[in-house]
């Protein structure tokens, strides 16, 4: 997964290994990142299953090239997420 970050002046591609997301996925815990998540969005995390991403890490290997963010504001700032 990349995650390209372009304006202006700068462009930025941060590479980000599957093995560390399905690491993320795995071993940090629901319960740690509600800690830090502010209780009116808590009900948003609290819908994901972690497992079932878990398991879908390796089924995205099959699709390389797909965007699944692509947004850009007001000022020419651009964010890309691409598998």
């Amino acid at each position: 997964m990349r995650i390209y970050i372009k304006n202006k002046n700068m462009r930025f591609v941060i590479p980000i290994p599957n093995f560390f997301i399905r690491f993320s996925l795995k071993f940090i815990q629901k319960p740690f990142i509600l800690r830090n998540i502010p209780l009116k969005d808590r009900k948003y995390i609290e819908m994901i299953d972690f497992d079932a991403l878990y398991r879908c890490v390796d089924i995205l290997k099959e699709y390389k090239g797909l965007k699944v963010v692509d947004v850009e504001d007001k000022e020419g700032t651009k964010v890309i997420i691409k598998i």
